[in-house]
């Protein structure tokens, strides 16, 4: 597609930190889109690595990569410093180790407009090493009620609350911005701006190689960090709750999955007695509820299970779980 006044800017908001290894890749996969007409902004959040060289060569060579350096603020800060520093009338979020097919945002703008949406959505596939840019495949589209679709991130079905995969009217994200200072923050946010819209066109497709990083925060050692996060899944629970949403037993799952993720991978002594105290407590207050919810995630409902049993138990089941 040659860049056309006709198709609207697109911001593409890529934080970079300390993935040198990567970044060339992804950010390249990037520029290589079908769809042009982007800015490409890139914020190296304090890398102490060679990634910043490397994105300020890419720069250079592409005059819609703009490049921002600030101190290190994490992945929220980096996210909400692109989303101040957007132009385009939409908004995608890319992190900086993972690859795109060059049809992604061609595939997510298209849905977009065939379905007069304000938010497009496909799905990732995970990869380790390598992932085969050219074996898109690409699934039939539909378009749900912001209800469904939230009620499906919440059960962590066809897509999950990533902000990743997914193209957003700018307008939506008003008044929101990712927490600064939690980690896993996708999941008390990305269901505000859905709650903005009315509906959301979505299709299952291979174009968004999601890296599976045993690094990243997702296979990390919890620490006090990432319990604090429960406290925004408790306030997000509780305001479902009070306004007697239908959602409220979708976000109730979404948590225990949480609590069980924190619980789960917390070694001896890496959080405290009271935090310690406090996940069991949500698990304990929630399990029957989550037990007899059929549309919670199987494995989520069996640990839930497993923990009337006793917490050596559910932990045995997860090592299982694991090694299988």
């Amino acid at each position: 597609m040659a860049q056309d006044s006709a198709y609207p800017l697109i911001s593409v908001i890529f934080p970079v930190y300390n993935v040198e290894k990567w970044v060339e890749e992804s950010l390249a996969s990037v520029c290589s889109q079908t769809y042009e007409n982007l800015e490409i902004i890139v914020v190296n959040d304090g890398s102490t690595d060679g990634s910043g060289a490397i994105c300020s060569r890419m720069a250079e060579a592409d005059h819609r990569v703009r490049l921002f350096d600030q101190d290190n603020m994490g992945l929220s800060g980096a996210r909400n410093r692109g989303m101040n520093e957007a132009n385009g009338e939409y908004l995608l979020f890319v992190d900086s180790d993972d690859v795109l097919c060059s049809e992604h945002v061609m595939l997510l703008y298209s849905c977009l407009v065939r379905h007069n949406v304000d938010i497009a959505v496909t799905t990732m596939t995970d990869f380790a090493e390598h992932f085969d840019r050219e074996m898109l495949q690409v699934g039939k589209e539909e378009v749900l009620s912001s209800t469904e679709a939230i009620e499906i991130m919440f059960y962590q079905g066809r897509f999950d609350s990533c902000a990743q995969s997914k193209l957003f009217k700018k307008g939506l994200w008003e008044g929101i911005e990712f927490p600064l200072s939690y980690l896993h923050e996708d999941l008390p946010t990305t269901y505000r701006v859905f709650q903005k819209t009315s509906s959301v066109a979505f299709f299952p497709s291979t174009s968004y190689g999601y890296r599976r990083n045993l690094n990243g925060i997702n296979h990390s050692v919890t620490k006090e960090e990432k319990v604090k996060t429960l406290l925004l899944l408790d306030k997000m629970v509780d305001s479902f709750s009070a306004a007697q949403s239908d959602l409220t037993d979708a976000a109730v799952c979404l948590r225990q999955s949480f609590a069980f993720h924190l619980l789960l991978n917390a070694t001896e002594g890496s959080i405290g007695d009271d935090s310690r105290k406090r996940i069991q407590k949500t698990i304990v207050e929630n399990r029957v509820r989550v037990i007899r919810d059929n549309r919670a995630r199987t494995k989520t409902r069996i640990a839930s299970a497993a923990t009337f049993f006793g917490w050596s138990a559910t932990a045995m089941l997860f090592r299982l779980a694991k090694r299988g």
